[in-house]
């Protein structure tokens, strides 16, 4: 048997939710869920982010208000202009919900929740645009990288998290929680930009910027091996499709030298006084 392998993949699920408070109930149920399969299966661990969001695609820039307050940050969410006069009304769509997991295993862990997401969440066909989509089943899963939490992030409406890693797994700092922080707190700092330069204090920012990468870097160190391959198999595509034209344009030339010759032929015959 192979050895299980530490991996990142998200699962996409082809259901509308009527409201947020639906979406986030079957969010809850589903981490709950993703907690006692965690319990179950000996030596399996997991950092799993849950989305309830209805944001259309990636619009809108989320941070940290600065409003001189105690407690907890606000989040808050703006639209540019162009958003705002493009999409007009299309910004909101129907409630749905995005999953980021890193776990290991990283395809029998996905598996397990695809196959109960299938059988207890009651998912029609009418329920997705099935022409936006290649995979036609209810629920589908795929391998990806980190960079994914940035746009699930900026669609978030409600966040769950779910961590059952151990340290030696995923360290002290480095949890899907601790990346979603670092990056609305880079948000937030990208925000209020000229704070910092007023207060010469761009050093601070800086280290803001960094503490997130390093993060980030963590987690895509995890896909290295993956996206080298995805970009090699990329590579190589391209290459047999070059190959592939390339004879495809030399017979297709080569018929034009025959055809140029036939005609000639048939214009000489016709000049001929024979």
């Amino acid at each position: 048997m192979s050895k299980s392998k530490l991996g990142i993949g998200t699962i996409d699920i082809n259901k509308k939710f009527s409201s947020e408070k639906e979406a986030f109930n079957y969010a809850k149920r589903l981490k709950e869920y993703i907690r006692y399969l965690c319990k179950k299966k000996i030596n399996w661990q997991c950092e799993t982010m849950i989305v309830v969001s209805n944001i259309k695609g990636s619009c809108g820039f989320i941070y940290n208000e600065h409003n001189g307050k105690v407690g907890r940050p606000k989040k808050v969410r703006e639209f540019s202009n162009f958003e705002l006069n493009y999409y007009n009304k299309y910004l909101i769509t129907n409630w749905h919900i995005h999953i980021l997991i890193v776990s290991k295993p990283s395809y029998a862990f996905r598996n397990e929740i695809k196959n109960y997401i299938d059988k207890n969440w009651n998912i029609k066909s009418n329920d997705f645009d099935y022409g936006k989509i290649t995979n036609k089943k209810k629920v589908y899963k795929k391998t990806i990288n980190i960079n994914v939490a940035e746009y699930f992030i900026e669609q978030s409406v409600k966040v769950l998290f779910c961590s059952h890693s151990d340290n030696a797994l995923i360290p002290k700092g480095y949890k899907l929680k601790d990346l979603y922080k670092a990056y609305l707190k880079m948000k937030t700092a990208t925000k209020y930009n000229m704070e910092y330069i007023k207060n010469n204090n761009l050093a601070a920012k800086e280290k803001i910027d960094n503490d997130y990468r390093k993060i980030k870097d963590f987690y895509l160190d995890i896909t290295k091996e993956d996206n080298i391959k995805a970009i090699n198999d990329f590579m190589n595509s391209v290459k047999q499709d070059r190959i592939s034209n390339y004879y495809d344009n030399k017979e297709e030339n080569n018929n034009k030298v025959q055809n140029m010759r036939v005609n000639n032929n048939r214009l000489i015959l016709d000049n001929s006084i024979f």
